[in-house]
């Protein structure tokens, strides 16, 4: 007889569900069970539930769609909540699938037992129990759609009982097309500031992705300069003169100074803080949540698609300033002259400047790669030297997560493997998942990791010392990072000196395993930090 585990699993592949990420324990046996009995679904066993989270939001963030987490109760669901507390303040889609202890001992002290919708509901869009089975197929269904429909992890609890009841007879759920947003917000006030400006520019988003084509009309239409958010740096080519350069702590557009307009389309938060305050702006989200009060601006929510028509309907006929066309191209051409020049920078003494790096790394990436781009102050430097040719970047934009980009990319590479998949990361980043250099090597993952190693948490340390703090705590010991790699089966190569960055680069490039490539650079202070 067929059990409400394999009916779990049978739903979720109904709706597309290719892969589950997790670990086995004792509450989601019967699952692992069921699981092992089917092959419509693939199981990835990570070495951390952390990494079981952050390999489906890896996944999640370069599909669109939901992507599946399981873990057991007690400490595996508590295990999770950093992955799922990213996919929360990003918008990512994910379903997370906990064990739970037997409906007997619900509310008692049990062993491993925990409140699971008190520590999800904080994270979560929603977060519900499974309690009849009969029920099983319709919670699926509910979670899955509101995934979709807001851009939201969604949690269901599971007791070992439940998914060991007999399945019900029950049809499997279909999924309509979602209809899309209301608009809410002056449509007409942001026309008319569109109207009176002159020198306008445009920050997009990661949401960017999904309509570039009228992000970019509307730029020509306005005459307006384009500014990728971080986590939109792929949406359009450097080399376009329009496209001027990144935007944070490592460099801030002289030009940005200039506009009398800023437009905020897609989510960009990480951006905010560096706008000028007496620019007038205007922001386009998806979500009123994401709508950024303290920069005071006009503002339209909903379908974003819609609302680009509409200004783009309403905008047609706008005379761009041809003072402010030469300007944005000379910005531009400035910059990548700037960028260009780096490529020779020494950095002190014997060791690898971070300018030569992002340089150097702007020639060789492929084109349509992906970069899955952790936290730390190297992140500042690829905001203002990373030059795309096409490639998508995805990063913990809001929760700003270390150690989130190793299992970004795994998951990244398993929804993508047509794809070359880069993880650029810190020596502290890595060491917080490190233990899934060994998930990357058990499934033959050929993603490239590259440490931009200078031995301490550079940021904090920086930003302690711009407080009149003195630093403390920020040295970080770090071990022999290609040693690991190799111990777990995996190319790992370290780069000391200047002259052996290219070849050591090219080496990596052309592996088709997984590598790691810990490159020793120097100290280099953020000109904004």
């Amino acid at each position: 007889m067929e059990t409400v585990a394999q009916l779990i699993l049978k739903v979720l592949s109904s709706l597309g569900t290719k892969r589950i990420y997790g670990l086995p324990g004792d509450a989601i046996l019967p699952l692992m069970d069921a699981i092992s009995k089917q092959d419509a679904i693939r199981f990835i066993g990570t070495a951390h539930e952390m990494g079981a989270a952050f390999m489906a939001c890896g996944e999640a963030r370069v599909t669109g769609l939901p992507a599946v987490c399981i873990a057991t109760e007690g400490p595996g669901a508590l295990n999770l909540v950093n992955g799922v507390a990213d996919a929360y303040r990003d918008g990512i889609p994910l379903l997370v699938l906990t064990g739970q202890v037997e409906t007997g001992k619900l509310y008692s002290n049990a062993k491993q037992y925990i409140d699971q919708q008190a520590l999800f509901l904080p994270i979560t869009g929603m977060t519900t129990l499974f309690t009849r089975p009969e029920s099983v197929v319709d919670v699926i269904k509910v979670a899955w759609q509101k995934a979709i429909g807001d851009s939201i992890p969604c949690h269901i609890s599971s007791p070992k009982d439940i998914l060991l009841s007999p399945a019900p007879v029950a049809e499997l759920p279909t999924i309509s097309p979602l209809a899309p947003p209301s608009i809410d917000g002056d449509i007409s006030s942001i026309v008319a500031l569109l109207e009176a400006s002159e020198r306008p520019i445009i920050i997009a988003g990661k949401l960017a992705y999904s309509f570039k084509e009228k992000v970019y009309r509307l730029a020509e239409q306005l005459g307006a300069g384009i500014i990728p958010g971080q986590g939109a740096r792929g949406v359009f080519s450097a080399q376009d003169q329009r496209v001027l350069s990144g935007l944070g702590e490592a460099h801030i557009p002289p030009i940005l100074r200039e506009a009398d307009c800023i437009i905020f389309i897609g989510s960009s938060p990480y951006e905010h803080p560096f706008i000028p305050k007496e620019v007038p702006v205007i922001q386009i989200e998806q979500r009123l949540q994401l709508v950024d009060h303290s920069l005071r601006p006009i503002y339209a929510v909903g379908d974003i698609q819609s609302i680009l028509g509409k200004l783009l309907e309403r905008s047609v006929g706008k005379n761009p300033n041809l003072e402010w066309q030469e300007k944005l191209q000379a910005s531009q051409k400035s910059f990548l002259d700037i960028i260009e020049a780096e490529k020779g920078d020494a950095g002190r003494g014997n060791s690898i400047s971070v300018r030569q790096f992002f340089s150097l790394l702007n020639q060789m990436l492929p084109q349509e790669s992906i970069i899955a781009l952790d936290i730390g102050e190297f992140t500042h430097w690829f905001d203002r030297a990373f030059l795309s040719r096409g490639q998508q970047v995805i990063i913990s934009e809001y929760w700003r997560c270390m150690g989130a980009g190793l299992p970004f990319g795994l998951g990244a590479q398993l929804a993508c493997p047509e794809k070359r998949v880069f993880v650029l990361t810190g020596e502290g980043g890595l060491l917080v998942t490190l233990q899934e250099m060994v998930t990357a090597v058990r499934y033959s993952l050929p993603v490239i990791v590259i440490i931009l190693n200078n031995g301490q948490y550079a940021l904090e340390k920086h930003k302690m010392q711009k407080a009149a703090m003195e630093p403390f705590g920020v040295d970080v010991y770090s071990p022999d990072f290609a040693g690991i790699a190799s111990a777990c089966g995996a190319l790992g190569l370290r780069v000391k000196r200047p002259e052996e960055l290219r070849s050591t680069l090219e080496r990596a490039f052309q592996s088709n395993r997984f590598t790691v490539v810990d490159i020793l650079v120097d100290e280099s202070v953020p000109m904004f930090l």
